[in-house]
């Protein structure tokens, strides 16, 4: 990660175009209009977007409800946004525990 990097909110990045997607509230205008435009040759996308967010929380639900887990590494986690691993997790048992990694500076 460069230090003292900016953020260049003139180019869109694919973290808050995906946001843009699942309906969150972290992105600019050109990530929306990048996230249209992919949306027109991919007209799914968005349902994608949510169903992959919508797994996620089935996921964490199994885990600490069905199978006792507390624990939990939350990888390529992305910008955060409601229904976060640790939300859901610690609703259902709040001693839960999660660390966040990711590689991309934006999300970081």
């Amino acid at each position: 990660m460069t230090t003292g990097a900016r953020l260049d909110t003139s180019v869109a990045h694919n973290a808050r175009v995906w946001n843009y997607w699942i309906g969150g509230r972290d992105n600019y205008e050109v990530d929306q209009r990048v996230g249209e435009h992919v949306a027109g040759m991919f007209p799914v996308i968005r349902e994608v977007a949510r169903a992959d967010r919508e797994f996620l929380a089935r996921a964490v639900r199994f885990l600490t409800a069905g199978q006792g887990i507390r624990q939990f590494l939350d990888v390529g986690t992305g910008l955060p946004t409601v229904e976060n691993t640790h939300e859901i997790a610690q609703r259902l048992a709040p001693e839960s525990r999660v660390v966040y990694v990711d590689n991309d500076p934006i999300v970081l």
